[in-house]
């Protein structure tokens, strides 16, 4: 077992989360700007480096690089309930920061759980809230989520 996070996106085709995603594609390159952590996109190779996917059609594709990657994090179409095992690693950041973006635009939208409490999630609600500092990002815990 790892350190996971778990994750769907309901109302995949309604005009909220249409919306959502939109402004999640355009706020994932930033977060990963921010975050300053070595990413490659979809590789069999942990050795071969290949560009994130961040695509409104193709979705969210991204790993850590070499020793540093675990399992893909992937947020694409259908939203089906799925995981992402990070084990802790430096790209946690970025996942969970992506997570976290997607509630605070559609909290209604997304189905999440993970094994990180409040505190393992300060880094991205740090990062979440520089680059958003007039959205709240403790509010997804005040709900007991």
């Amino acid at each position: 077992m790892g350190y996971t996070h778990y994750y769907a996106i309901l109302g995949w085709g309604t005009p909220e989360w249409e919306k959502a995603w939109d402004q999640l594609i355009q706020d994932v390159p930033e977060i990963i700007k921010k975050a300053r952590v070595p990413l490659s996109g979809p590789t069999d190779d942990e050795d071969e480096i290949t560009p994130v996917v961040v695509d409104s059609e193709e979705g969210i594709y991204l790993n850590g690089i070499r020793g540093n990657s675990h399992e893909p994090f992937i947020l694409r179409k259908p939203g089906h309930w799925t995981f992402c095992k990070t084990a802790r690693k430096p790209y946690d950041v970025v996942v969970a920061s992506i997570l976290l973006r997607t509630w605070m635009l559609a909290p209604k939208n997304l189905d999440l759980g993970s094994d990180g409490d409040y505190e393992d999630w300060a880094d991205a609600r740090d990062l979440c809230a520089t680059l958003w500092p007039d959205e709240p990002t403790d509010a997804l815990w005040e709900r007991g989520d």
